[in-house]
Order: C-alpha cells, then structure tokens, then sequence
C-alpha cells in the first residue's frame, strides 16, 4: 500500500503521529481550526432555534383544542371568530375595518456577474398594524393580546405591475400619500407586486399561546410560548412549525458535519503534505 497522495515514503510506519514534530502538529490543528470551527459555530448557532422549534412543535402535538369557557393558565390552543368591541382601523389597501392588516410590497431587483443576471425581490414597503381583540365560541370570550403574535393570515388582495402594466390609480395614490413611494421609475414603472392580509370581524381563526391573568381575568398572548394567530387551523400551524424543525435540523447538523469534514481535510493536507 502507498500514500503517495500524503508524500509518504515509508508506508503505514511513516503515518505514525510520534514521528510527526510538534510543530507540524501544533500549525495543522491551527489552520484544521481557522476553516472548520467557523462552519461548526454558524452551526452552533442553529441550535437553539431548532430546540425550541422543535419544542414548541412537541406542544402543539400534545395540546388539545380547548373551549373557551374551560380556559386555565398555561399552554392553550383554541378555536372561534373574531369579535373587536372597538372601532376597527382600516386597511390601507382595502380600506376594510379590521383587528389586523400586513400590507406589503416588493420590488424586483437584478444583478449581474460573470455567470449571468440574477433577479430577487427585495421589501419596498412593509407596514403591519395589530390591536387587541376577542375571540368567541359557544361557551365564551377572550381577550387575544396580540403584541409580537404569528400572523399566518392569507392574503386578500394581490396584484403586480411593472415596466408595461400600470398599478391602479388607487394603489399609486396609496403609496405616494401615505408612504411617499411611487410605482414609476425615473422613465418605466417599477417592478412590484403587492399583497394585502387582513383579519375582521367574524373571521374564524386558531390560536395557540399561553393563558395567563390580566387585571384580574384571563387573557391569551405570548409567554414561554409564542403566539400564533392563523387562518389555516390546527394542521397549518404545526406544518409551520414542523418546517422550521427541519430547517433549522439541517442548518444545525449540516453545518456541524461540513465544519468537521473541512478540519479533518485541512488537518491531513497540513499534517502530510500533497504532492
């Protein structure tokens, strides 16, 4: 057997690290760490967002839908219709009374390199509005505290314009009045397309988060769990979650693998050297 790859002479004898200096040893084990440990900590990094993803998925599992009137601190998942005892804002698209409205747009971009032109689509204008409101069932009421809730509400309203397809009027007026942008360029309209989310009255939703009391009731908002406010039902919030359990899953370990197999890599190139 030869090793030649290794600048091997001796065969398997001249593979033993006792025959190896201390100073080979020691600047293999550096540059193994200069391009490996970066993939291993981006991995690390991971880490604790898959564990509570995974965690938060586990409890959507194990928690069971609860009817309103039966509601007690803790972990909670319920089912109902929206009902708002205040005066609902509009949206600014649709100008429909709502508890929750995402209006978003975004504009195409490109760029170009030696291989070829890539497009993306980039924020232009992101506004969300939330105000507390109820939800309802047959046996009760109970104030949603939304603050930094998961909305997972389906979009409303979509359109798209661009160089030969002029935005509604509506829509151009929208975005030069409230958020001082414009659809046209200097000579061609932009490439945008717009989308619209809203939540009203009567909406049927589900909603996972945690109970707690607020002067002197019980009310439901994010707490050691996440809120999570969705049109798609119990089986689409945990599709969600249990995308993000995979997702990070691969970050997490992909990343650790890469970083270890780089180091092993480098180690044996420095170690040995390559002919």
């Amino acid at each position: 057997m030869y090793f030649a790859e290794f600048g091997v002479s001796n065969g398997l004898q001249s593979l033993c690290l006792a025959a190896i200096s201390s100073e080979k040893l020691i600047a293999a084990m550096i540059v193994a760490c200069v391009f490996g440990i970066p993939f291993a900590l981006a991995g690390l990094f991971f880490r604790p967002k898959y564990k509570k993803a995974k965690k938060i998925h586990q409890l959507m599992l194990d928690t069971e839908t609860t009817p309103i009137g039966s509601l007690k601190p803790g972990p909670v998942e319920i089912r109902g219709r929206v009902d708002s005892s205040m005066p609902p804002a509009p949206s600014p698209w649709a100008q429909k009374p709502c508890v929750f409205y995402h209006f978003h747009v975004e504009q195409q971009k490109s760029s170009s390199n030696e291989h070829g032109t890539t497009t993306y689509w980039v924020d232009y204008i992101n506004d969300r509005r939330s105000d507390p409101f109820q939800v309802k069932d047959e046996t009760g009421a109970v104030d949603i505290i939304p603050g930094e809730g998961e909305f997972q509400i389906n979009a409303d309203h979509f359109t798209s314009s661009g160089t030969f397809n002029d935005a509604p009027e509506d829509l151009r007026v929208l975005l030069n009045n409230r958020y001082g942008q414009d659809t046209q360029g200097l000579i061609f309209n932009k490439t945008l397309r717009y989308h619209e989310s809203i939540l009203e009255n009567g909406d049927e939703i589900y909603i996972f988060g945690e109970v707690k009391q607020k002067d002197g009731k019980l009310v439901i908002g994010a707490g050691e769990m996440p809120l999570l406010i969705s049109e798609n039902g119990e089986a689409g919030g945990e599709a969600n979650y249990a995308a993000r359990v995979s997702k990070y899953k691969l970050y997490y370990y992909g990343l650790l693998i890469v970083g270890l197999v780089i180091s092993l890599v480098f180690f044996l190139i420095v170690l040995f050297g390559v002919e």
